[in-house]
C-alpha cells in the first residue's frame, strides 16, 4: 500500500513539472519566438503608445471616428420582443447620427455573439461616411478610398470587411481632425 502511494505521488509531482511547468514554458517559449505579435494581443502600437488590439472591438463615440457594432452582448432571441425594442433603438440612433443615410446596415444594430467584434462591413463603414466627412471638414471620396484600402475579404464567404480601429487610425494619418 505505502509503495502505491509512494508511485503515485511520485508521478503526481512529475505530472506537475513536466505539464504544468516545462510545457507551459515551451509552448510560452515558441509562441513569442514565432507569434510574438498574437500571443501579445495583437496589440496595435502607434508612436510608442498602445492603442488598442486588431482583435478587439473599442468604442468609437466621436462623430469624427466609425463606429463599430454595439458592444452589449445579449443573448436574446432575434424574435425577442425585448431585441425588437434595442434593434429599433439603435436603428434611429444611428438614423438620428447619420442623417443623410436611410437604410441602417444589421452589423450597426446588433451585437455580435461576442460584444468585441473588431470588424464591421464595408456596407456599415459606407453608411457613415457623409457623418465622417463633415466632422473633418473633407470630401466624401477621399473616406471612400480609405474604407476601400482598408477592407479585406473573409477568406471563406468573401464578406468584405473592415477593421474599425485600422480604419480610424488611417482617417487620423491621412485626415487628421481641424
Amino acid at each position: 500500500m505505502k509503495k502505491s502511494i509512494a508511485s503515485s505521488l511520485r508521478f503526481l509531482l512529475l505530472s506537475l513539472l513536466v505539464f504544468g511547468g516545462l510545457y507551459t514554458a515551451l509552448v510560452t517559449g515558441l509562441g513569442q519566438l514565432f507569434f510574438s505579435q498574437q500571443a501579445n494581443g495583437s496589440q496595435v502600437i502607434v508612436k510608442g503608445q498602445t492603442v488598442g488590439s486588431k482583435l478587439i472591438g473599442q468604442n468609437f463615440d466621436q462623430p469624427s471616428y466609425f463606429s463599430g457594432r454595439p458592444e452589449k452582448v445579449s443573448q436574446l432571441s432575434p424574435l425577442s420582443t425585448e431585441q425588437e425594442k434595442k434593434v429599433a433603438n439603435r436603428t434611429k440612433q444611428q438614423l438620428q447620427e447619420n442623417p443623410t443615410e436611410k437604410q441602417v446596415p444589421n452589423d450597426l444594430v446588433t451585437a455580435s455573439a461576442s460584444g468585441v467584434d473588431p470588424d464591421i462591413s464595408v456596407a456599415a463603414a459606407k453608411f457613415q461616411v457623409d457623418r465622417v466627412a463633415k466632422e473633418r471638414q473633407t470630401n466624401p471620396a477621399k473616406i471612400h478610398v480609405i474604407i476601400e484600402k482598408n477592407s479585406q475579404k473573409d477568406w471563406l464567404s468573401q464578406r468584405r470587411f473592415v477593421n474599425v480601429l485600422s480604419l480610424n487610425l488611417a482617417l487620423d494619418r491621412i485626415i487628421p481632425i481641424k
